[in-house]
């Protein structure tokens, strides 16, 4: 191992932290040196597998290990903040999987624990990274939307794909994922889904001072789902919600595990006082505008790189860079689903 790499550990190996680890093996600048995960048999075949040099069934254990640098923390919601300030309190810099936390007080204990260790804190929000969103916020930053008043956005998806209880293990094992349906774990679709399209919101909006949010979070369709498959659900399945802040911009928000539409979408509405812009999932992202008297339609080319979260900390903590996504970010998107919570009565 040259010392020039930066030593990694994954606490968490389910599915979105094997993502982690293929992301990590495949980096020159680092090793995948230690993986985490409460199943003792799965954590030490996926060791194996990997090439890992250690295997950990408790995070604080993993946490305390001296050559570890760094660590990505994929686990349900609901531990996020714990096994992260366990981590950073252990001097460990952390990549930690969206949401930040289930609560703004969780996640702002988050940041300032970051900020106490002198340790970088970054929040996986995958599509903030992507080529087209940063051309989006390009497009703002100078001024071809002039002002920015109203961002829709949205993450629906079709009846049919209610989180699963249960997922299967490369080697056929099957494990509990049906914390994303429970309230107690930090589930519902607000949280889960919702994260990512507030985060996206925010970011273009330039992250504004918070005014007002009001919201509902609806559960419909999850508990008569869990009944058949002999699983609970008492989280949301579809929540709504609207914001104004203190520039006088503001925001309507919509998130579903599953409703009655056509297909899944992705979406995000910018409207802005000279242009506007529409991204949709499955469609190139397109500027609206006026050229002359007449109203314009533009697909622009992308001359950005999407990039993954797990790249994106590997870069900043090799080179010495500032991350895209800080953890006040997070903190800023916690504040939000709380309020769609809370004037939900939820």
């Amino acid at each position: 191992m040259s010392d020039s790499r930066l030593r990694v550990g994954v606490i968490g190996v389910g599915a979105m932290g094997l993502g982690h680890v293929a992301a990590y093996r495949a980096n020159p600048r680092c090793e995948l040196l230690a993986l985490c995960d409460t199943d003792a048999a799965w954590v030490e075949r996926a060791r194996e597998e990997c090439g890992a040099r250690y295997a950990f069934t408790d995070w604080e254990a993993l946490s305390a290990c001296d050559e570890i640098d760094a660590v990505s923390v994929c686990l349900p919601t609901v531990f996020h903040a714990p096994a992260t300030i366990a981590a950073l309190d252990a001097g460990k810099h952390v990549l930690c999987e969206k949401p930040m936390a289930p609560n703004a007080k969780q996640a702002q204990a988050m940041a300032d624990a970051a900020s106490a260790a002198g340790k970088l804190l970054m929040i996986g929000y995958n599509q903030r990274l992507g080529g087209d969103v940063r051309f989006l916020k390009r497009c703002i930053e100078e001024g071809q939307l002039g002002d920015v008043y109203l961002v829709h956005t949205a993450w629906r998806r079709a009846m049919g794909v209610l989180p699963p209880p249960t997922a299967n293990r490369p080697d056929g094992a099957t494990y509990n994922r049906n914390w994303f349906n429970e309230r107690a774990m930090a589930g519902g679709v607000c949280t889960d889904l919702g994260s990512h399209v507030v985060d996206l919101a925010m970011y273009l909006l330039g992250f504004p001072a918070v005014k007002e949010v009001v919201g509902c979070a609806y559960t419909k369709f999850g508990p008569s789902a869990a009944a058949r498959q002999g699983t609970t659900f008492d989280a949301d399945d579809h929540s709504v919600g609207f914001a104004r802040f203190a520039n006088g911009a503001s925001m309507i928000v919509e998130a579903s595990f599953g409703c009655y539409i056509e297909r899944e979408v992705i979406l995000q509405a910018v409207y802005g006082d000279r242009g506007g812009a529409r991204r949709e999932s499955g469609q190139p992202l397109k500027l609206f505008g006026q050229q002359g008297d007449a109203y314009v339609t533009r697909t622009p080319e992308i001359d950005m790189p999407t990039i993954s979260p797990m790249d994106h900390f590997v870069e900043c903590l090799t080179e010495g860079i500032p991350p895209l996504i800080e953890p006040e970010e997070g903190v800023a998107v916690a504040r939000i689903l709380d309020g769609i919570y809370r004037n939900s009565g939820t």
